[in-house]
């Protein structure tokens, strides 16, 4: 046994194989050496990415920005706390009490106006950490460069009181007399009073940012979403309204005096969230106002479910054949990479739907707008709209059993992973 040299084998010693057994004893030890280095690797891969997704794949970010103080209670509160500390106990040579004393209310001084400065500073994150849509949120809140500027600005005028704070406490350490010593203590208190109310325009500025991007919304990345989207007042919160489980709320931006109606409803115990959008006019994106950007800014970065919905009954203000071209827009930037369906509005209204023309119309409506009404609903019915009226009911329960299946949103699960894939991606090559 073992003395024939085929077999694949040759186990290194004097040229005798290895038996069948011991062989697939070898072979399997390797197989499961290969698998755990696999497994490993694997391992890292997934926590690499996980720790590179982290990074940029939350929002609430912008939502948790320090609560900056007025400028004034930070200055009044250091120099009172800094006026009551007293010399070591224990000392009793005059000059050095003195010296003692007044090195500790310069070092409290530095702090109590230094130390929230700089806990304000750090807690405003990176704009290159911020999720895609939070910063296209920044953008439309506070310019990008304003932001910078003005924690650049508060930073450097902290870093400015921490020297003249230290260079003051080293003087008084090292004080000839105990009048030079407290003369010290009192010029380095006035100087780095000054220095504090010079720059207070700046505080004020940080705190007023902050207060804007605190009362940003925090988009919920991990519940499904629908958006409905379409031109101005063409039924969108109407629709949100009939198909929500409850009462939706209303999410209110600081850019804007308008608010976004947002409710929700339950498939299987598990919460989807439906939203409007405010509405978007066909022009180019350069042209468009920051409340039309919010729209594009939820299509854009977040993993939701477009709704488009058109209204033909001419009442919305936008013609038939701009809704069309917006439409045509969106589908085309968009509708490629999530789940897209479109929703008829205000059937009631639409003749060329079943429906009656509004009664303030018959006099200007005319023989083109109903043909290009007609020619509308039938390539959007043909494309597999659903036709609804909020006023009598009709198609809701219809649209009720599209959104709760969830089916439709499979490509708002894998939008989010390559999203977030690609988020990692990103990150790790920028490290």
């Amino acid at each position: 046994r073992g003395k024939c040299g085929c077999g694949g084998g040759g186990g290194g010693g004097g040229g005798v194989t290895a038996s069948p057994k011991r062989r697939l004893y070898a072979l399997t030890a390797a197989r499961m050496r290969m698998s755990e280095e696999e497994e490993e690797n694997g391992e890292k891969t997934r926590r690499r990415t996980t720790t590179n997704t982290k990074k940029t794949g939350k929002t609430g970010m912008l939502n948790r920005v320090p609560n900056v103080a007025q400028s004034k209670d930070i200055l009044l509160s250091g120099v009172k706390r800094a006026s009551r500390i007293t010399h070591t106990s224990g000392m009793r040579v005059p000059l050095l009490k003195e010296r003692n004393k007044s090195a500790k209310q310069l070092d409290g001084l530095t702090t109590g106006l230094c130390k929230p400065l700089g806990e304000y500073v750090k807690g405003f994150p990176k704009i290159n950490r911020l999720h895609p849509f939070e910063k296209a949120m920044l953008e439309l809140t506070v310019d990008p460069e304003t932001y910078v500027k003005t924690i650049r600005e508060v930073d450097a005028a902290r870093k400015a009181m921490l020297t003249m704070g230290k260079e003051y406490s080293s003087r008084a350490k090292n004080g000839k007399t105990e009048r030079e010593t407290k003369a010290i203590r009192e010029e380095g208190f006035k100087n780095m009073e000054a220095r504090f109310v010079k720059s207070q325009a700046k505080f004020e500025k940080l705190k007023e940012m902050a207060k804007k991007l605190r009362r940003l919304p925090v988009a919920e990345l991990e519940t499904p979403t629908v958006a409905m989207v379409g031109a101005p007042n063409v039924g969108k919160s109407s629709l949100v309204r009939s198909v929500s489980s409850g009462v939706p709320e209303v999410n209110n931006y600081p850019f804007t005096t308008r608010g976004v109606v947002m409710g929700h409803f339950f498939i299987e115990d598990r919460r989807h969230v439906v939203t409007d959008t405010p509405g978007l006019i066909f022009r180019a994106d350069e042209e468009r106002n920051k409340i039309e950007r919010l729209a594009i800014a939820t299509l854009e970065h977040l993993p939701v479910c477009a709704v488009f919905v058109t209204d033909l009954s001419g009442l919305s203000g936008t013609s038939v054949e701009d809704q069309l071209a917006l439409r045509n827009e969106l589908r085309e930037r968009f509708a490629s990479r999530r789940p897209w369906l479109d929703v008829l509005s205000k059937c009631e209204l639409v003749p060329a739907l079943g429906g009656k023309l509004d009664n303030s119309l018959e006099t200007t409506w005319t023989e083109e707008d109903t043909k290009s009404a007609e020619t509308a609903a039938k390539m959007l019915k043909e494309s597999g709209a659903l036709v609804t009226s909020v006023a009598d009911g009709a198609g809701i329960a219809e649209l009720k059993v599209v959104l709760e299946d969830e089916r439709l949103y499979d490509g708002i699960e894998e939008l989010k992973r390559s999203k977030f894939r690609n988020d990692a991606d990103s990150n790790a090559a920028d490290e």
